[in-house]
């Protein structure tokens, strides 16, 4: 395509008026993600590596710029590639069979090896499914809840790991009667930390309203902090409520060490600053260990999980069939077929526009 480009003096009002002449020339302003769906239907992209052009510029940190950038350059369609490959290699050779022969298979082999190949690509569409939580973390962050009796310091915890002075503190028990939360980067991951009301039997009206928030945001959260002090009375019990992952914190160290030696137990004093940079250490290779996969290259949206998941699906569906005694090649290759048709939809090859639509439609407008 011909193309003209303007250097022009930054002034925004001289830029604005530029593009205001230009426009009653005749051009137009570039819908939101216009040039990279070009590239796309002029074949310069397949649609993931389109995807993360996208998750690319709104990276929150360096691992996140990273991960997309090395979808970009096509580290991601390349495996999807390659166990597509695999997969048309098992639906030639058994489309090959059913059209030849007519009894019994001309290859006494072909059931065996084919079923290798199948089992193989599942297993890379596990990889990669379970590379998701990765992906998601890194790219939209985790949600890491403080919780705990009240007066034990969560709030000073919070302004502690925030490095700044977000939430009130004060020493009268239930000074937090709301949540309170605020964004930071911990080892390359975006983290949303969340402050909530002290746990416990409450016959205020007002704060029981701060401790209902307070679960709602304990069931989200990836990973709890529970701040107690040599005081704590522990009486509100929610193991049996919150399913999530926890550190115990022992705050308030300066002043009184845990009477039981506990090496899970993380000893702090949040307003002095000990321990702080040992738990954000432990916060993050803990939220890394849950989320981490084998995988060299991770998924980053839910579109390309759930693709994959059905990938997944399809070939274990071919693999029951071909486990039977006599096992019906057409339906296996139907099934098959199905897999390949996933993978295709992923990387763009058949697509439909409210895909196309749904995936553009998130870019800053021109990129």
């Amino acid at each position: 395509e011909d193309v003209v480009e303007i250097s022009c003096h930054g002034n925004p009002f001289v830029v604005d008026q530029l593009v205001s002449v230009i426009c009653n020339a005749g051009a137009r302003i570039a819908e939101p993600g216009e040039f990279t769906k070009r590239a796309f239907l002029n074949g310069k992209l397949d649609l993931i590596q389109a995807e993360s052009v996208s998750k690319l510029i709104g990276s929150r940190s360096i691992k996140a710029a990273e991960i997309n950038n090395k979808i970009l350059s096509g580290a991601l369609s390349k495996k999807l590639k390659k166990i597509k490959e695999s997969i048309i290699g098992v639906l030639a050779e058994l489309e090959f069979e059913f059209d030849i022969s007519e009894d019994e298979l001309l290859r006494p082999n072909l059931i065996n090896n084919s079923l290798n190949i199948i089992n193989n690509s599942i297993l890379k569409c596990i990889s990669l499914i379970v590379s998701y939580m990765e992906g998601r973390m890194y790219n939209h962050g985790a949600k890491v809840v403080i919780f705990g009796d009240p007066n034990v310091g969560k709030s000073t915890l919070f302004n502690s790991l925030l490095e700044k002075d977000r939430a009130i503190t004060s020493e009268i028990p239930g000074t937090t009667r709301d949540t309170v939360d605020a964004q930071i980067i911990l080892n390359g991951i975006p983290l949303l930390l969340v402050d909530t009301a002290g746990m416990r039997d409450s016959v205020n009206g007002l704060e029981s309203e701060g401790i209902t928030r307070s679960i709602k945001e304990m069931e989200a959260a990836d990973l709890l902090l529970h701040v107690v002090t040599a005081e704590s009375t522990n009486g509100y019990h929610l193991d049996n409520i919150i399913k999530r992952k926890r550190i115990v914190v022992f705050n308030k160290c300066d002043l009184q060490l845990p009477s039981i030696k506990n090496n899970d137990v993380v000893k702090v004093s949040a307003i002095n600053g000990n321990g702080i940079t040992n738990l954000k250490k432990i916060i993050g290779k803990e939220l890394i260990s849950q989320n981490s996969s084998e995988s060299d290259v991770v998924l980053t949206t839910r579109r390309q999980e759930v693709a994959i998941t059905n990938c997944k699906e399809s070939l274990l569906k071919a693999r029951a069939q071909l486990e039977e005694k006599s096992p019906e090649l057409e339906l296996v290759s139907f099934d098959i077929r199905e897999s390949i048709n996933h993978i295709d939809v992923l990387l763009g090859k058949t697509t439909v526009d409210d895909i196309l639509n749904k995936v553009f439609s998130g870019f800053c407008v021109g990129k």
